[in-house]
């Protein structure tokens, strides 16, 4: 069976249809700036890390929160560590009194899914593309070995960012490192063209994740 063909991205991607088309207009328009749909790519990819940015600042924020909170959660853990459930109440309400939300790290590859999802469906059908060379690889349209792996190494590196700012944050961490290597998995199946706009957003964020963590951070608390 064909994973691709018949599963997650043959089905979600009907439902983006209208992503889809979007994605083809813009790289046609970058082509005519570029003369190359590989650049275009990339340069796609930058304009959506713009308009990604605000969630990436949100996300970055919530993350070095939880890590000047890390302390007080081990004094929770000392106190409470033996009653797991009133443990996980006294780590909401200290979330909650410092106006932190635990699942703002996994919000913009949320966000992500549905254009890199797009961009695939639209990649499909876009005869332009075949044939297409960029840089070493030499059809975009086409599954490549060392993109998938510099995409995998690039979003562990990432993950590994995003545990550092975090400090143990649990399951979110978890799924963080889990996500590179589904990526090389599915990566085998997907265009070129898919993993360079993965790989530029991935490279992108890194850095802007890199410069939001060294601005000064001070906690919430909520109003009584």
């Amino acid at each position: 069976m064909n994973l691709i063909s018949i599963g997650f991205f043959e089905i979600f991607g009907e439902m983006f249809g209208w992503l889809g088309g979007l994605m083809t207009g813009s790289l046609d328009f970058f082509y005519g700036f570029t003369n190359s749909y590989g650049l275009s790519i990339i340069l796609l990819t930058l304009a959506i890390r713009v308009l990604l940015f605000p969630l990436v600042a949100k996300q970055t924020r919530s993350m070095k929160a939880m890590q000047e909170l890390q302390p007080k959660m081990e004094e929770l853990k000392e106190e409470y560590g033996d009653d797991q459930q009133q443990y996980q109440q006294k780590v909401m309400e200290l979330y909650q009194e410092h106006k932190v939300n635990p699942a703002a790290g996994c919000l913009p590859l949320l966000v992500q899914m549905p254009i890199l999802i797009a961009l695939f469906h639209s990649i499909r059908g876009f005869e332009a593309l075949k044939q297409t060379s960029f840089l070493w690889i030499s059809n975009i349209a086409q599954p490549d070995l060392v993109l998938v792996i510099l995409t995998g190494l690039v979003m562990f590196g990432q993950s590994m960012v995003q545990q550092k700012m975090s400090g143990n944050a649990g399951g979110n961490n978890k799924m963080m490192m889990f996500m590179p290597l589904l990526i090389v998995v599915i990566g085998f199946r997907l265009p070129a063209a898919v993993l360079l706009y993965w790989f530029t957003s991935n490279l992108v964020m890194v850095a802007q994740q890199y410069f939001l963590y060294r601005e000064p951070l001070e906690l919430k608390e909520e109003s009584s």
